[in-house]
């Protein structure tokens, strides 16, 4: 049991350093569009680098909150499906089956991922304006894809236990 309490201990934190993370990476964003805003408008210059690195931080926010609408379970599945099962059981199984199918995807994101990443350190490409390493910017695909495919088996598991358990079943 213990064991399980510093399990959720760990994801209770991940979960946190995740949102913090975003919020920071929204609002630093937000701060060099401004300043780009500014520098156009007051001094008639702009900043090179600017429009490069917010497209950067979008692709990891986007990538990095994949991650946090599994955990709400905002995903979109299988919904329409389910609109035509009544049995409730079936619908678990179903949902089970979606899960695992997007855990095999995301495995396939991670391996093919790697291999990009792979790539891109072995040809030193860099970003145009900044010159920054385009293996940092790639490297948010395999690692979130391994994030979420952390989270939907976590997320099997407890479904699998309550369906063998016949929780939340409703008859």
């Amino acid at each position: 049991m213990k064991q399980d309490s510093f399990f959720k201990k760990i994801v209770y934190g991940y979960d946190k350093l995740e949102e913090y993370l975003l919020c920071a990476s929204l609002v630093v964003t937000t701060l060099i569009i401004f300043a780009q805003i500014i520098m156009r408008s007051v001094f008639n210059s702009s900043l090179a680098w600017s429009e490069e690195l917010t497209r950067y931080i979008f692709i990891w926010q986007i990538w990095l909150g994949v991650s946090i609408a599994q955990k709400e379970k905002q995903h979109i599945k299988v919904e329409l499906l389910f609109s035509f099962i009544k049995n409730e059981k079936f619908k678990d199984v179903v949902d089970i089956i979606a899960t695992l199918i997007m855990i095999a995807f995301n495995v396939f994101l991670v391996i093919k991922g790697s291999e990009l990443v792979g790539q891109m350190i072995v040809r030193h490409n860099l970003s145009g304006a900044m010159r920054l390493p385009m293996y940092i910017v790639y490297l948010v695909l395999p690692l979130s894809a391994g994030i979420l495919s952390l989270r939907l088996a976590g997320q099997l598991v407890s479904d699998m236990k309550d369906l063998f358990s016949g929780k939340g079943v409703e008859e």
